[in-house]
């Protein structure tokens, strides 16, 4: 059998008001620390840090109680939060299109072409040139962006890579080939699992309507002598019953008496 020693100690008493706090009714708590329940009552009568715990964590719980009553009794709103796991390339929207072009995967493009213009091997500052064009339906992905000089890359503009290319005057055959090559070579990759996130689709305020029954148990509560189901009458002073006969002799009752027979 448990000591009470033990349970009056703050680690104890912070046990115990932590199980009240939680909803846990005396016989419960008594079980806990393994003792009979008369016996707890005892403890409780007879150590007020014991009480006085247990006081504190039925009050947490009890006021919790009162919120959610008057919450249900005159009604409240609550906002419906979805979120749906989405793709997170680390990169940003650009012409109306998601992008998973990662810095690294641009890196490996660079190192490829030698960080020179892909098209005519200028090194000049490189910028990302769509092979299929974005008007087209062309991503910014790793299968479809080169390292391009600004020139190339301002002429070419929305035009497809090789019918563009084969028509400048320094388009190259083996240059070209090796566009094709690099394109087979990133197709070759396994494809890269998309890292995902849960994001906040749509929000909702919705309403949740009184609820009658917790509105009058919480009046009869609060206002019991005008909500509860009965109402008593107290009568007070002393209750006398009206007698014809009481200015009446004996003789005059014996009289009436015999008239009646």
């Amino acid at each position: 059998m448990a000591k009470y020693t033990e349970w009056l100690t703050d680690e104890g008493l912070i046990k115990i008001e932590g199980w009240a706090r939680d909803g846990l009714i005396d016989k419960q708590i008594a079980q806990n620390i393994g003792v009979a329940y008369s016996t707890f009552r005892e403890w409780v009568k007879k150590f007020p840090a014991l009480s006085a715990s247990l006081k504190r964590g039925k009050e947490v719980v009890d006021r919790q109680v009162e919120n959610a009553l008057f919450k249900s009794a005159i009604g409240y709103e609550y906002t419906e939060i979805t979120k749906e796991r989405m793709a997170d390339n680390g990169q940003k929207k650009r012409h109306n299109g998601e992008s998973s072009l990662t810095e690294e995967e641009w890196e490996t493009a660079l190192a490829y072409f030698n960080y020179s213009c892909a098209y005519c091997g200028n090194s000049d500052e490189m910028t990302k040139d769509h092979l299929d064009p974005l008007k087209n339906g062309g991503e910014l992905t790793f299968s479809n962006v080169v390292p391009a000089c600004r020139s190339c890359n301002s002429s070419k503009k929305d035009h497809q890579w090789l019918s563009w290319y084969q028509n400048q005057d320094f388009y190259d055959r083996y240059k070209a080939n090796k566009i094709t090559d690099y394109i087979s070579f990133v197709l070759s990759f396994p494809k890269k699992e998309e890292n995902t996130e849960l994001v906040v689709t749509k929000e909702i305020t919705k309403l949740v309507a009184p609820n009658p029954t917790a509105a009058i148990f919480w009046l009869k509560n609060r206002k019991p002598d005008e909500w509860r189901d009965r109402k008593e009458t107290q009568i007070s002073g002393e209750m006398s019953v009206s007698n014809p006969f009481t200015n009446l002799s004996e003789e005059e009752l014996r009289r009436l008496a015999k008239d009646d027979g």
